[in-house]
């Protein structure tokens, strides 16, 4: 939730008067419960202290969200697709891997990749721990609702990313007999990437589910780095073609 991607939010120059003024509205709206959620968290904010701060009725702001979880996920959506638009290689550091010095990573350069790739969940969680498991169990479990969709297209497209790296890293380790073995590994019907998608949504669910887990105090904070690592490490390897 850097401050570059606050263009994201603005309005186009380019609509009409009346679509200008929607647009302006939405980002007064969003602005305002990314700074309330940011500032006072996700239970202590209001729609109402959001319809202040944006200087709209309190009416108009469930025109734009139906409920105080999809003003968040409104945020969510935006931040997260200004985000994509921003980087299509991640390379954010912030996701540390919980090796001693000195030793390689379990899961050696795939996993590194993969973790860059779901770096920003885990940065999210240490600097907003309340906000990020809300999102977490909002997209575990929350209502269909038009900006959870949006979010979980961001989701989608995370997952097609690990996916690939995955298929990347089997086909690094073994080329063609890899992928071959990919085929026949799987059930009857999948296709060769079958393996590597079903892997990636192991991951994201499972970083979700560890996000959740810190919400219920099950998981040390100062430890969210290293169970989502473990389990990148143990897909990897699971994906690789010797074993």
């Amino acid at each position: 939730m850097e401050t570059r991607d606050d263009k994201e939010l603005a309005p186009s120059a380019a609509l009409g008067r009346r679509e200008r003024a929607k647009a302006e509205k939405r980002a007064r709206i969003l602005a305002a419960a990314r700074a309330l959620f940011e500032e006072r968290g996700f239970e202590r904010t209001s729609m109402s202290e959001v319809a202040r701060a944006a200087d709209v009725a309190e009416g108009t702001v469930f025109q734009y969200a139906a409920t105080k979880v999809e003003s968040l996920m409104m945020v969510v959506d935006a931040l997260w697709g200004a985000h994509e638009h921003a980087t299509t290689a991640p390379s954010l550091s912030a996701f540390a891997a919980p090796a001693a010095p000195g030793t390689a990573t379990a899961g050696g350069e795939t996993a590194d990749r993969i973790a860059e790739l779901i770096s920003p969940l885990v940065t999210a969680m240490r600097r907003w721990p309340e906000l990020a498991t809300w999102v977490a169990r909002e997209i575990l479990f929350g209502a269909d609702m038009p900006h959870r969709r949006r979010v979980l297209d961001h989701v989608d497209r995370l997952e097609e990313q690990i996916a690939a790296r995955l298929q990347d890293g089997r086909a690094d380790a073994s080329g063609a007999i890899g992928a071959a073995r990919d085929g026949a590994t799987g059930t009857a019907g999948e296709a060769p990437g079958a393996a590597a998608a079903a892997g990636a949504r192991l991951i994201v669910a499972g970083v979700l589910a560890e996000l959740n887990r810190s919400r219920q105090r099950r998981i040390d904070g100062e430890h969210i780095d290293e169970a989502p690592r473990r389990l990148v490490d143990l897909v990897v390897a699971g994906a690789s073609p010797a074993r």
